[in-house]
């Protein structure tokens, strides 16, 4: 049951910055390891690309990501010239939520 939580909880978060462009079909989070794995399908797309991320860094109140890692290239490409080592930031309701999950 925590696992749908969780999930739910991340997918909340993530999916309004892909609005227009796709939303996350299923995501697996390592918080020892600090990585996430998720299916996302874009919009237009018939299959969901598996887009990863490594290493990522929880701040106060944002997450940045230092990379990106895709099974489409030129989707990793445009994820790591536009977004990686970016601030995102986390709402303060969503704070205490995003960082036990993270």
């Amino acid at each position: 049951m925590f696992t749908g939580l969780k999930t739910a909880a991340i997918k909340s978060f993530i999916n309004p910055y892909l609005e227009g462009i796709g939303s996350v079909e299923e995501i697996e989070i390592d918080k020892k390891a600090k990585s996430i794995v998720a299916r996302v399908v874009m919009a237009g797309e018939s299959l969901p690309v598996r887009i990863e991320v490594h290493g990522y860094h929880l701040g106060a109140d944002f997450i940045t990501i230092p990379r990106f890692i895709c099974s489409k290239p030129w989707v990793e490409a445009a994820l790591n010239r536009f977004l990686a080592n970016q601030r995102f930031m986390i709402p303060e309701k969503a704070r205490s939520v995003i960082k036990l999950l993270l």
